[in-house]
Formats: C-alpha cells, structure tokens, sequence
C-alpha cells in the first residue's frame, strides 16, 4: 500500500520560498546614493531581463536601508504585474498598494523574455544610524505581498558607505629641522708632557733632564679611532671632545693650567692633523684626578687592607677648593699612615697613571641629497634625523607601500615623538579600507601624537569614522583655524 504525505505549510512560508526563487532573477544595476542635505537620494536600474512572471501573479521590490543594530527604513515599492494583473489595475480591479506596501512608487508590466529596467529614484530622510559602519541598501521581492518582514526572500546588502571620513583632509606635519644624531666613539690615551710644560711632541723628544717622550703609539690610537669613526662614507666629524687628567702631585691650581695646556695643545694637534674645524675640536681638563686614583686604590692587591681603608677615607673627605685638595696631597706626602707609601708606589706607579686623555668621537651623516638618504634609511636610519626621514618619504606617492614603509622607519626610529606618531596614525587613516584593528592601531598612535591642529584633526576623523560625531566636532572644533578642519566640519555638518 502506498502512502502519500502532504506537508501544508502557512501562507508566509510558502510566499517567502516563492519569492527566494523570484529574488535570484532581480538585479539592480549602478547604484547611486547620494547625500542631499539631510536626506538621502537613492538611484538605481532595476533589472528584470531575467524575472519570468506568470500572468496572475506580481511581486513587490521593497528596497530597504537597515543596520547591525536593528534599524531600518523602507523606501517606497517597485511593483511588478503580470499580464492579468496588469490589466486588473488599470480597470481598478485591483489596488496598487496594500496594507503591507502602503507605498508604491513604480507599478509596471513585466513582458516576459524582453529586456526591461525600472529606473528607480527615491529620497528619504538621512538618519544618523545610515552615516554609521553596518548600513546597507537591500531590495528583497515580496510575492505574496506580506510585507518585507514576512513573505521577502533574504536581499544580500550594499553598504552604504556614507561615512565622510573618507573624504575628509588628513594633514601631515613635517618635523622640524633638528641637530642630526650623533654616534659616540671613546677612547683613552697617554700622551706625555715634559714636566711642567704644555707644549705636544708628535715626534720623539728627548728632554733636558734626558727623559725620552715619544707620543706616537698613543697619538695613534686616536688617529685610529678617528678613521675608524669615519669608515662609512656617509658621515663626518661632528666634534672631538678631549678631556685631560692630571694627577694630584703639586698645587691643585698650577695642576688646573698644566691640564687645560696639554688639552688645548692635544686638540688643536687633531683638529689640524684631520682638517677639522677648530670649533670641532673640544677640550676640558680635571686638574686631579682622584676619581681613578680612588680606583686604583679600592682594587690594588699591593696595599694592606688598613692601608685601603685610611686612603678611602682620605680621598673621601670632603674638598670645596683647590685648599682642600692641596691638603689632602700634603697628608698624602707627610702622614705617617701614608708618606712611605707616597714615596714608594703612590708617586712613581700610580701617578703616572692618572696623567691621562680621555676624547670622545661624535660623527654624523653629511649634508646629503634626499634621494641619498633613501639609501642610508635602508641600513643606518638611527643616524638620521626624523625631518630627513620624512623627506624620504615625500620622494614617494602619498599612501604607497614605499611612503608607508618609511613614515614606519621614523615612528621606530623616534617612538615617543610626536610628530612621529601623528604621521604614524594619519598613513593608517589614509587606508582605502579600513578596520576594527587599523582603527585600534591609529588610536594608539593619536593617544601620543600631541595637541597640535593637526592631531585633534586626525582625532576628528577617527571619531567620524566610529560614528561618534560628537567627539568629532569638538576635536575639528579644537584644530580651527586649520583650514582642513574648517573643511572637514562641514562636511560633518
């Protein structure tokens, strides 16, 4: 025995599946939205060169505006008649509208398997949820004439893409132009002095006394130093800075002119060996160094652990002039804790020590074309300076992969500046798309790019493009009178 089983389903059901079927053969060709003061414009060709109707059936396209949050606005109906109900329109047979469609803007004949369009236009107030991310025009068919909320097939939405931030002016700031950076290279050599004078021999010399002062290996690790500092083609001396030792033998102020002497005389001999500048060529002295005299003494295995103790405490004590110091050497020279001492191996081993130059090398880029430094960026971008970077990335289309890259380059190079981040935070804002994570990303970088205009600019458009048009009038209100804002208000307006 055979058992046929019928599944009656509602009325709404069995139109929305009818209209599914329907909904496949609608198109809408070059759609137009358009903001008009405080309404929207909707333009579109309704095509229906696919839809095949039967005589007495007809559909309604209702298009609709709705959001992620629930709401929605219907715009007036296209309906579409077959034949029969064609013709019982025109003899007020039928109505046009019904309670589910209580506006019909178009009522047209299908002429099956000829190619037709409805040219549609409608307008309807502008809401501030259609400006907000989630906004889309859909055109579901109605076939049973339900209404869009019972008997429409499901629409696949366009966004409406009304928010203005995209069209809003974004304003980079160039950094100012600043002192480059400078690399430091330190060193330390002995060069000797005749006693009691000031004068530098390059060459070996022998004394009055018959001492023999040959500065060479010393004068050489400078000169080493100095062309080590310059190995990259790119840079040059920025400055040399020496700085001169004595020991603390003799009265503390002949010790300060003996030092400043020898620092002047060594700064002079670099400055004119390697045709520096002579405002290049730094110099300073400490007329004793007590400092190193100290740490020779706290490390020293040739003294007794009471005798460390007492020299600490000496060296320890208190000195506000060249009196105190000159006391300290005399207690050096004639205390019974430390006179041997002195004699023995503080004057001839440690002292001799003390009498040293320290100098310091600070080397930066040269003047250099800006096409050049797109090429130092690629390897040393620490040593230019945040104005150079962004000249390298003017040497590139605004928003390309290469401008984007270095305006990157700067926000490493100079993370807490400014400028750097507002820079940072507008090639993110300048994105044709953008996303939950690239708006993250550019407000991390507005929450240190400053107070400047163009920061609360960049903050406007931000807002606008969160939907929050509040915050975004009163950051463009706070970059007036930059004219971009000016302009950018408005068009929030």
């Amino acid at each position: 025995m055979k058992l046929n089983i019928a599944y009656i389903l509602p009325p709404a059901i069995l139109a929305a599946s009818a209209a599914t079927a329907l909904a496949a053969d609608i198109k809408t060709d070059g759609l137009s939205l358009h903001r008009n003061g405080n309404s929207l414009d909707v333009k579109t060709e309704i095509v229906l060169d696919d839809l095949r109707l039967k005589n007495n059936h007809q559909i309604y396209i209702t298009p609709v505006i709705s959001d992620d949050k629930g709401n929605a606005t219907t715009l007036p109906a296209v309906l579409v008649n077959g034949r029969n109900m064609q013709i019982a329109i025109e003899r007020n047979i039928l109505k046009e509208t019904t309670d589910r469609h209580p506006d019909v803007a178009y009522s047209v004949r299908r002429h099956n398997g000829k190619p037709q369009a409805v040219s549609y236009t409608a307008s309807v107030p502008l809401l501030p949820w259609m400006i907000k991310p989630g906004a889309q025009i859909s055109f579901p068919v109605d076939s049973c004439g339900c209404g869009v909320d019972l008997g429409s097939a499901p629409a696949t939405g366009t966004p409406l893409n009304l928010n203005p931030a995209g069209e809003m002016k974004r304003v980079y700031i160039t950094p100012s132009v600043t002192e480059l950076p400078v690399a430091v290279h330190e060193g330390k050599a002995r060069v000797q002095f005749e006693v009691d004078r000031t004068v530098l021999h390059d060459a070996p010399y022998r004394t009055r006394n018959g001492q023999l002062i040959d500065n060479r290996k010393e004068l050489q690790i400078i000169d080493d130093s100095i062309r080590y500092s310059l190995t990259d083609p790119n840079v040059e001396i920025a400055a040399v800075d020496i700085v001169g030792y004595a020991s603390p033998e003799s009265p503390y102020l002949h010790n300060e002119e003996l030092a400043t002497g020898r620092s002047r005389a060594l700064a002079e001999y670099v400055a004119n060996r390697h045709h520096l500048p002579r405002e290049a060529a730094h110099y300073d002295a400490v007329p004793e160094n007590w400092g190193e005299f100290r740490e020779i003494v706290a490390t020293s295995n040739e003294i007794s652990p009471e005798q460390r103790k007492d020299l600490l405490a000496l060296i320890d004590a208190p000195a506000y002039g060249p009196k105190d110091y000159d006391e300290k050497e005399k207690t050096l020279k004639t205390d019974p804790r430390f006179a041997k001492l002195y004699r023995s191996l503080i004057l001839p081993k440690w002292f001799p020590v003390l009498r040293a130059t320290k100098f310091q090398i600070k080397t930066r880029l040269k003047p250099l074309a800006d096409e050049k430094l797109a090429e130092v960026i690629l390897q040393t971008p620490e040593k230019m300076s945040l104005n150079q970077m962004f000249r390298v990335a003017r040497l590139y289309p605004e928003g390309s992969e290469e401008f984007n890259k270095t305006i990157q380059t700067a926000l490493a190079s100079y993370p807490d500046d400014p400028v750097a981040n507002l820079n940072a935070a507008i090639s993110v804002l300048n994105k044709e798309e953008l996303t939950d994570a690239d708006k993250a990303l550019a407000a991390k970088y507005l929450a240190k790019a400053g107070t400047s205009p163009e920061a609360e600019n960049a903050r406007g458009i931000l807002a606008t493009y969160n939907g929050d048009f509040a915050a975004a009038r009163a950051h463009f209100e706070k970059a007036a009178p930059l004219p971009e804002a000016t302009r950018n208000l408005r068009l929030l307006d």
